[in-house]
């Protein structure tokens, strides 16, 4: 017989939330993805416009700081103010108190599903193309003073116009100045370290800069 695969408690709850109305306006319709911070959902308004809505967990919806810098630093990107930074149009809290942000729906890919897909290699003609962009996206970012800090080719979504994405601007920012006891829970504190810099991965925080960006910019390319 066949014994039955584990499910991911943080998952099968987030799951568990399809169906569900927020706040009498989005129906999240399916699960898109979970990470240690929120899920994220395709959803759609009640005024039949669709987005992607993203729902910080709540376990740290319920601790006041960090729910108010989640709301927050989802605006980074608009600041960014780039095509390729994912805008984000709005922002609210659940009935049950859950944070939520409000954001473009993609359809495509993220470069980490779409290596895997292809055995876990990209030629370069495909992958020089994308750095490209990234790198145009980042010479925004950098104009404006906001470091990423946590590129890597999951937060790159290529777009099925070939349109490259960045997700989750701002994101490292928050976990930079989360509670040591909410950084360890959510896992997240350091970033990923394969694409880290030396001095993110020394949590050298007052070094981190535009550089910290480049070197993860070369680990993706080296990676992919």
């Amino acid at each position: 017989f066949a014994m039955a695969e584990s499910v991911d408690p943080l998952v099968q709850r987030a799951q568990a939330r399809v169906g569900s109305v927020l706040n009498e306006k989005w129906t999240l319709e399916s699960l898109l993805g979970v990470g240690g911070m929120a899920a994220v959902y395709a959803a759609t308004h009640r005024n039949k416009k669709r987005g992607a809505v993203k729902l910080l967990h709540p376990e740290l919806s319920h601790e006041p700081t960090i729910r108010e810098r989640f709301l927050r630093e989802g605006y980074v990107a608009n600041t960014v103010d780039h095509p390729g930074a994912v805008r984000v149009d709005d922002d609210d809290v659940t009935e049950d108190g859950a944070a939520f942000l409000v954001m473009e729906l993609l359809e495509g890919e993220t470069l980490e599903s779409r290596a895997e897909r292809k055995g876990g290699r990209l030629p370069v003609s495909e992958v020089l193309p994308v750095a490209d962009q990234l790198l145009d996206v980042l010479i925004a970012a950098h104009a404006k003073g906001i470091v990423h800090r946590d590129l890597k080719p999951e937060n790159l979504f290529l777009t099925r116009a070939g349109v490259l994405k960045v997700l989750d601007f701002g994101i490292a920012r928050l976990r930079e100045n989360n509670e040591k006891s909410t950084a360890t829970q959510t896992g997240s504190t350091m970033g990923t370290p394969a694409y880290m810099a030396p001095e993110q991965a020394r949590g050298r925080w007052e070094d981190v800069d535009a550089r910290t960006d480049l070197w993860a910019v070369g680990a993706i390319l080296f990676n992919l």
